[in-house]
């Protein structure tokens, strides 16, 4: 009887863990940057549009020729950067600082950095203060 507790346990955990593993994989999939290079980009465009919401803000600038999106941390770390809908407007000219697709038909960047005028952004500060060095 004790063996089959022990086994009844065990399997019970590595369902568990599998059920887990199957639930996390996608959201860290999406939360990643493996599609992002390692180096770093920077993108100067016009603002076409701009999103604050969910999953992630997103703005996208024109660079005069393609129209790049360009993604933001998450709502909350982006609001707290200072980054919001009334510190830009469409036409203003927007600096992104981060890391654009492996893909290079992909018009997509990962910011870490804005800029708009004086007024620098940082959504994702930890990673910004590389840009300083």
């Amino acid at each position: 009887m004790f063996v089959m507790s022990l086994f009844s346990r065990r399997t019970l955990f590595a369902l568990g863990a599998v059920v887990s593993l199957c639930v996390a994989l996608p959201a860290l999939a999406h939360h990643g940057w493996s599609w992002a290079s390692e180096d770093w980009f920077e993108l100067e465009g016009t603002l076409t549009d701009l999103y604050i919401g969910q999953p992630h803000p997103t703005v996208t600038l024109n660079d005069g020729q393609t129209d790049w999106t360009v993604e933001l941390a998450p709502v909350q770390r982006t609001l707290a950067a200072g980054f919001d809908e009334t510190v830009v407007a469409i036409g203003d000219t927007v600096i992104a600082h981060g890391h654009r697709a492996l893909d290079e038909s992909d018009y997509r960047m990962k910011a870490v950095r804005l800029v708009i005028g004086d007024a620098t952004y940082d959504v994702y500060p930890e990673f910004a203060a590389e840009l300083d060095q």
